[in-house]
């Protein structure tokens, strides 16, 4: 996209963008998703495979797998759509209501398949390989591309923190290389071998607050607390802290300049370890979108527009 060129408005509140080799996918914050091109223009019309929202979505090559979950009824999905195929509506909420055994589960539409869950999933992740999600009082579920689970191990555990309430609790996963990485609300923090599951490092890392979600780029790690505060973490432990204006939304790696670019509360923000820049925003930036060269803000009303801090070298989404 040429610099000043405009992206049409995602047609919802989004929830998250993501990419894949032939475009990206919209995904609001009711459940719709929507297929967009290489140039972030829409390819049909906006559907709800589900009538739930999505709680995570990830993509493993070819796929978009995504889980809901909707308290009031107590169920639970998991589900993988080709990328390459229409999304299509499916059934109503309504219809999930009188549907109360495993056998007669509706499903979403379209899937190649999909599972009931009988326990909350808590956080989902991929890479070109597999993709790992956690249940909750179940466990972490490592997964093949179409080769079936490959792993399981307990839901991890820090005894340091079980008489903290919730301190247990898991916000975050990633695969980084061949690690995955597990973070806990308490600043439990856990490293595993992705192909066997076995356990590599378990650490608690201390800060005063509640974290509420993890960026990872390798070794770098933007640890991202309730009150607005993040802390530059690696495997030397925090490097800095920044107060921000409120909760980060999203934040992107860029090991050029050594710095992190967040997507704050109402800001737009870049800190390295010597620097700290920091722009506001009218609206709340949902995420940052690295696209043909520029760098875009996805804002809460599924407008577009162009970052204060344009680095066309860091990753895409």
């Amino acid at each position: 996209m040429a610099p000043g060129s405009k992206v049409d408005s995602l047609p919802f509140h989004p929830a998250k963008i993501l990419s894949w080799k032939s475009g990206y996918v919209g995904v609001g914050i009711d459940g719709e998703f929507l297929a967009l091109d290489l140039n972030l223009e829409k390819i049909g019309e906006v559907k709800k495979p589900f009538p739930c929202p999505a709680q995570q979505v990830t993509v493993l090559d070819n796929q978009l797998i995504a889980t809901w979950v909707d308290h009031e009824l107590m169920l639970a999905r998991m589900a993988s759509f080709a990328l390459a195929e229409p999304f299509e509506n499916g059934p109503e909420r309504g219809e999930l209501r009188v549907r109360t055994t495993i056998d007669a589960a509706l499903h979403p539409a379209q899937n190649i398949w999909s599972h009931v869950l009988d326990s909350e999933p808590l956080t989902l992740c991929s890479n070109d390989e597999q993709f790992v999600f956690i249940l909750w009082k179940k466990g972490i579920y490592a997964m093949g591309k179409g080769t079936g689970e490959e792993w399981r191990k307990p839901e991890p555990l820090w005894p340091e923190l079980e008489k903290l309430p919730n301190a247990e609790s898991i916000v975050s996963s990633s695969i980084q290389g061949q690690q995955l990485h597990v973070w806990s609300k308490g600043g439990g923090h856990k490293i595993y071998q992705c192909q066997t599951g076995e356990s590599l490092l378990s650490e608690i890392v201390p800060f005063d607050d509640i974290l509420e979600s993890v960026h990872s780029d390798g070794d770098n790690h933007l640890l991202c607390y309730q009150s607005g505060q993040v802390a530059l973490y690696n495997s030397n432990g925090i490097q800095k802290t920044v107060e921000l204006n409120g909760p980060a939304q999203h934040a992107l790696w860029n090991n050029e300049q050594q710095s992190w670019h967040i997507a704050g509360w109402r800001e737009e923000a870049r800190i390295s370890l010597g620097e700290h820049h920091s722009t506001p925003i009218n609206e709340i930036p949902v995420q940052i979108v690295q696209h043909k060269g520029s760098t875009l803000l996805l804002l809460n009303d599924g407008s577009f527009s162009e970052s204060s801090y344009p680095i066309s070298s860091q990753a895409e989404v």
